[in-house]
């Protein structure tokens, strides 16, 4: 592969262009001390950080205010605002704009969670067109815990976990390197989070068979090629998402994708399960000069496309993250911030492929060694039914499982004679096989008879869409709005998209928990689906401000934001959500 310095320097200059946007701005909301005993004292601090060139006119001259929304247990006094600088209109702020609202837990006030919000009033003034643009109001919230007796060691460590966006956050606004650092250990943490599993047998069945025959740390380097692919990948979609608006993760949703790399992983997998010899073409492989370096280039190659997997892997980080680059217009170091959150995400794949890496390239080979490769090879085919879904109906998608599990069990030996002599293990795989041929069989079956664990929601646009057994939500907002208003209740609105793995976690684990059931009671549930990056998704994705799937939004009867969460909650955290915004 030749090598060209022209097209770095062309994309360095799009990035460049891309950089030159309107001046925007970033509203945060923090509590100190986040854990505060009944009859104690806090703050709350709402920080507005303007972009260079704008400025906004203080309380008194023009319409800046921050109003505290009312919260069970707490009283709030009155903002304290901070000086202006006079101007030839009255006094204004720039940059960091700082307001402490005081707050006093009552004495009777019970121990848990409460979700601190207030309401933004602010309008910018451009100081170079002198043209100030039109008032909006924004809602920002952040989390007080009340603590109880014996909870205050337990809560300081809760909000410890908690923090680290907020601390991105502080070390964004302040300019500060270490939130590279940081958001390297935010990676680390999304490792091990169950949306980047479909990752790790990719990583070792590509760096066990790249590894095969190589020096001691040829897993590990190559592993380092991997996870550079991988980063490239994540950072440049990252890039795209902040500045396009599009959705982070959005890029995996069109089928011809979807079907493209789960066709990659499928000519893989049977390649290593023996069916046929993936080979460069001969003028490629000369050119390349090596296996090492073919090892290299490959390990790349596959890093690129699993960073795709990984994409729709959102967190409350990834959302500051984002939302930050996408206000403040820094490409250069919204790459590295992505880059180095990709790093971290990629710590564990390291191990993994040295892991792979070394048992490939232990020295004696045999009839193990033939089964870990074909073990790689069935995970690789796996993948691939998995990847499929998105493209498939639910009855489709479970039909192919049913064919490829008794395919498996027919390869594994299912209807294969076995005699008296034959060794304990092959007796087991038989048994095995068998078992993945009667699977399949009653897959079919549910599938036939429509018994397959699942309900069918069939929206206004006849998209028929498969979910877990949970609440019975609406899909339209109007329809959402009109039964919020007859009922005096809240809406809680789940955006979700079918490329979104921490949004299918969601639907297995915590919307069908029965105290999560129980405490939706008291909403109208809302599902917007987010899959198709169309004209109406970019105009919600506008509306609510999202960034990432998946997005829960806890909005009054008449529209206005109570809270929101992004990522995958668990059901008791979920509970504490939906029972703080309950009036």
């Amino acid at each position: 592969m030749t090598f060209r310095p022209t097209r770095l320097i062309l994309l360095a200059l799009l990035w460049t262009a891309a950089a030159f946007s309107q001046g925007a701005y970033v509203i945060r909301m923090t509590v100190e001390p986040s854990s505060i005993p009944p009859d104690g004292n806090g703050k709350a601090i709402v920080e507005v950080s303007l972009s260079e060139g704008y400025h906004v006119t203080a309380p008194g001259d023009g319409l800046f205010s921050v109003v505290p929304d009312s919260v069970p247990g707490v009283v709030f006094s009155a903002p304290k605002y901070p000086e202006g600088v006079p101007d030839k209109f009255g006094k204004v702020y720039k940059g960091i704009v700082r307001v402490e609202i005081p707050l006093k837990v009552l004495p009777d006030a019970s121990p848990g969670e409460r979700i601190i919000s207030a309401m933004v009033t602010i309008q910018q003034c451009g100081e170079t067109n002198g043209v100030c643009y039109p008032p909006e109001d924004i809602r920002t919230e952040a989390t007080l815990t009340i603590s109880g007796p014996g909870e205050i060691a337990a809560a300081g460590q809760n909000s410890e976990k908690k923090d680290i966006a907020a601390r991105v956050a502080d070390a964004l606004e302040k300019g500060s390197w270490t939130a590279l650092l940081l958001v390297f250990l935010g990676g680390l943490l999304t490792s091990f989070t169950p949306c980047v599993y479909p990752m790790i047998p990719i990583t070792m069945a590509v760096i066990g068979a790249q590894a095969a025959g190589g020096r001691r740390w040829s897993g590990f380097i190559l592993s380092l090629f991997y996870v550079f692919g991988i980063s490239l990948t994540f950072a440049s979609l990252g890039m795209i998402a902040a500045k396009t608006g599009s959705l982070f993760g959005s890029f995996m949703n069109h089928p011809v994708v979807t079907i493209f790399i789960a066709a990659l992983f499928l000519a893989m997998g049977l390649s290593m399960l023996g069916a046929f010899t993936i080979q460069m073409p001969p003028s490629v492989a000369s050119k390349l000069r090596g296996k090492k370096k073919r090892g290299f280039l490959g390990a790349f190659l596959t890093g690129i496309v699993s960073g795709l997997i990984v994409s729709p892997c959102i967190s409350p980080l990834l959302v500051v993250i984002l939302a930050w680059v996408a206000k403040k217009g820094s490409l250069l170091m919204g790459f590295g911030l992505l880059f180095s959150f990709a790093w971290g995400l990629g710590v564990l794949f390291i191990l993994i492929g040295t892991f792979s890496g070394a048992l490939k390239a232990l020295p004696k080979s045999g009839l193990w060694m033939e089964l870990i490769e074909r073990g790689f090879g069935i995970l690789l085919v796996t993948l691939a039914v998995f990847f499929v879904k998105p493209v498939l109906s639910p009855f489709v998608y479970a039909c192919l499982w049913a064919v490829y599990l008794v395919v498996l069990g027919t390869f594994l030996g299912a209807f294969t004679p076995t005699e008296k002599s034959d060794p304990p293990r092959n007796k087991i795989l038989k048994a095995a096989a068998v078992l993945l041929v009667l699977t399949g069989a009653i897959v079919l079956y549910s599938a036939m008879t429509g018994r397959a664990g699942r309900t069918v929601a069939v929206s206004d646009s006849g998209r028929t869409t498969a979910l877990s057994r949970g609440p019975e939500w609406l899909d339209s907002e109007d329809a959402a709005f009109a039964v919020s208003a007859a009922m005096s209740m809240p809406i809680l609105v789940d955006f979700a998209a079918d490329w979104c793995a921490a949004c299918h976690e969601l639907d297995e684990k915590t919307w069908p928990d029965a105290t999560v059931l129980a405490a939706l009671k008291s909403y109208v549930p809302l599902r917007l689906d987010m899959t198709r990056n169309t004209e109406a998704v970019k105009a919600l994705q506008k509306k609510y401000r999202i960034v990432g799937m998946p997005t829960v939004i806890a909005l009054s009867a008449d529209g206005k934001e109570l809270g929101r969460f992004t990522g995958f909650k668990p059901p008791a955290e979920t509970v504490k959500f939906l029972e703080a915004h309950v009036r």
